[in-house]
């Protein structure tokens, strides 16, 4: 019997992209990349992408990956569409100058969890969601008789709570 990543353990699986034309470039944005990989322990990686073939090849490779991604307005508005079908995307985020422009050009987006101008706004929806994610899955790990995995869990979960704006 084959077992998926993803119902085993959240904390291996569970993976946050950006995607944005300068966010995968080596040593830019270094201040915004260090803050990405300290939000939550319990997210195994971090990966910075700076092409739509980028995120794609990654998303076929690793079927088995939650994916939380952020993405810039342009990236959005091109790849949000074809990649939001697909299993492995928990969730998207957009930060972009113009949101009007994002807002119209996709319409609904059933995995889109907001699009953002400003990254304190961002990084508080994206605390609050993981906060409720990390939450669901100590609930999940209580029922399956894990409880010192759900306990950290639920530590998490009311850590990130406390940070919330």
């Amino acid at each position: 019997m084959t077992s998926s990543k993803v119902t085993d353990s959240l904390k291996d699986s569970l993976e946050v992209s950006w995607l944005d034309s300068e966010i995968g470039e080596a040593g830019k944005h270094q201040a915004i990349k260090s803050y990405c990989q300290n939000i939550s322990k319990l997210i195994s990686k971090w990966n910075f992408f700076n092409s739509g073939d980028q995120l794609n090849n990654h998303m076929e490779i690793y079927p088995n990956v939650k994916l939380i991604s952020i993405m810039s307005g342009r990236f959005a508005r091109q790849i949000l569409p074809l990649v939001s079908p697909r299993e492995n995307l928990h969730s998207a985020y957009v930060f972009t100058i113009d949101i009007e422009k994002t807002k119209k050009a996709l319409g609904v987006e059933s995995k889109l969890k907001g699009i953002f101008n400003a990254e304190d706004k961002l990084f508080g929806q994206l605390r609050n969601d993981l906060s409720a994610l990390f939450w669901d899955e100590g609930k999940r790990l209580v029922a399956s008789n894990r409880d010192q995995e759900a306990a950290e869990y639920f530590a998490e979960s009311q850590r990130l709570a406390k940070q919330i704006d």
